[in-house]
């Protein structure tokens, strides 16, 4: 093999390794974004349920965290408000995590 090839090889491999890179780091970001995302969602729809008199805002929760491809990993009622966890598969990476909180503002409270 002539140094040449040799060269292009290296620079051919390099570019292949920082492609996958990017590739990785882009799926990370697209699946932190869909937790937070499912995570917004599932606690508002919570928060809607509780406020509409349901008694199972967590499982409303755990309906929209599900159609938003995450799976709620925790869920809690404090007073009026809803707190959720969520998870979304990053494979091969970990899993993205979010959590949010939703309920009604001061000036709504009954």
């Amino acid at each position: 093999m002539s140094t040449g090839a040799a060269g292009v090889l290296a620079w051919t491999g390099a570019a292949t390794a920082a492609v996958a890179g990017l590739s990785l780091l882009g799926t990370g970001v697209l699946a932190t974004s869909q937790a937070a995302t499912a995570a917004d969602l599932a606690a508002l729809a919570g928060a809607d349920a509780l406020a509409a008199a349901s008694t199972q805002p967590c499982t409303v929760a755990a309906e929209v965290a599900s159609r938003n491809g995450a799976r709620l990993t925790s869920c809690e009622r404090r007073d009026w408000d809803v707190l959720v966890r969520v998870e979304v598969d990053a494979s091969p990476l970990p899993p993205a995590g979010a959590r949010a909180r939703a309920g009604p503002g001061p000036e709504e409270l009954p």
